[in-house]
């Protein structure tokens, strides 16, 4: 509700009289439909009405000031009629207040701002989460959640004291802001907990941005008193509806995935994965090569596969893979056979020791031929018994 409510605090800012305003609404209804006239209500007179029966107080409210400018002669604004059928009609109200509609919208946005770094709050969030939820579930859409968190923030405060934590926290914010994309809703959770709403984002494209801001996060200094720091940070990753359908389960699935990246040793960022696996997954040891795709004069890599499934493969490897690098794996399904050539992106990469790391792909078969998924899933049907 809380982006639904500047939006309409937009319209009537940048409108230039009553009708222009009408007609913009009209149209900000035909996208989020009865909440518009909700979150309308409760902008221009502070009343909490149901989603229906702000509808009908606004088509009553048009008609009432029609008929009063017919009776008058002349146009009246469209606060006055607000004020006369809520005062004289409709009757809920005792007395208002009238507020200069300006000074309205800076009080709102000042009450959905994180004092600190400037982000929006935790409130909004929740209100901007809930309101994307409900239009991607309408609309068929994708939504993702990135949960942030400064890797050993309290060392920083104990170490540099809250001010100069402050400072940090107002940089990784000013990063976020920088980096991330208009459309994203960019929030301080609490503490040194940061959430970024992605709305209309696959997961997958979520966790490249997510990685992009990571690395930016790592690149940058920050200037102290007596000295420049280097900070790190973690995140996961979780996505509607592939992960879950509720706004709360959402968040906290996120949270888990970004406790997923601590765990893997921090400064990465993790996509929250469901034990339960989507594809049959089977134990494949096989020697591999890999090499990252479009780039002739890329090195090519040794590994060793792991498991197989026909979304993916986990392989390890010497060095680390960046995550969302488009790779090239040679592979052996069988010893007669030729290896197959897979196609795929960098998802997950986890370190186990000095050269030591396993890395998780997603199979891309749009770029790779048919025949390769159907001889996965045959050795894969073939060898099930084996396993389990």
């Amino acid at each position: 509700m809380g982006s639904l409510k500047e939006s309409i605090l937009d319209c009537r800012t940048n409108a230039f009289d009553d009708d222009k305003f009408i007609e913009e609404l009209t149209v900000l209804a035909q996208m989020n439909e009865e909440e518009t006239y909700k979150a309308t209500i409760q902008v221009l007179t502070d009343r909490d009405l149901s989603p229906r029966d702000a509808k009908t107080a606004w088509i009553n409210i048009l008609e009432h000031r029609e008929n009063i400018s017919k009776i008058l002669d002349r146009n009246i604004s469209l606060i006055t009629a607000i004020s006369d059928y809520f005062c004289s009609i409709k009757k809920p109200l005792k007395s208002c207040k009238i507020i200069e509609i300006n000074n309205f919208e800076k009080m709102i946005k000042e009450s959905n701002r994180d004092h600190l770094t400037g982000l929006f709050n935790k409130n909004y969030l929740q209100n901007a989460l809930d309101q994307h939820l409900s239009l991607a579930k309408r609309h068929n859409t994708d939504l993702s959640i990135l949960f942030l968190d400064i890797d050993d923030f309290k060392d920083i405060n104990d170490t540099f004291g809250h001010h100069s934590g402050d400072i940090v926290l107002k940089n990784v914010a000013n990063t976020i802001n920088h980096e991330m994309r208009e459309s994203d809703i960019k929030a301080r959770f609490g503490g040194d907990e940061f959430v970024i709403l992605m709305p209309n984002t696959y997961k997958l494209n979520a966790l490249l941005l997510s990685e992009r801001l990571r690395k930016t996060i790592n690149q940058k200094k920050i200037a102290l008193k007596d000295t420049s720091l280097q900070i790190t940070v973690s995140g996961g990753v979780a996505g509607f509806s592939v992960d879950a359908d509720k706004a709360e389960n959402l968040l906290n699935l996120a949270d888990r995935a970004l406790y997923m990246a601590k765990g893997a040793g921090k400064n990465n960022i993790s996509l929250f994965k469901e034990d339960k696996r989507r594809f049959l997954r089977i134990k494949f040891h096989r020697s591999i090569k890999v090499k990252q795709l479009g780039f002739s004069r890329t090195r090519t890599l040794s590994g060793k596969s792991k498991d197989i499934a026909v979304g993916g493969i986990l392989f390890e490897n010497k060095e680390p893979i960046p995550i969302g690098t488009t790779v090239q794996v040679s592979i052996p399904i069988t010893k007669d056979a030729d290896p197959l050539l897979l196609i795929g992106t960098i998802v997950r990469v986890e370190t186990f020791g000095p050269e030591k790391y396993d890395i998780g792909m997603i199979l891309s078969f749009k770029e790779m031929e048919k025949t390769a998924k159907d001889e996965i899933s045959k050795f894969l049907i073939q060898n099930s018994d084996k396993n389990s």
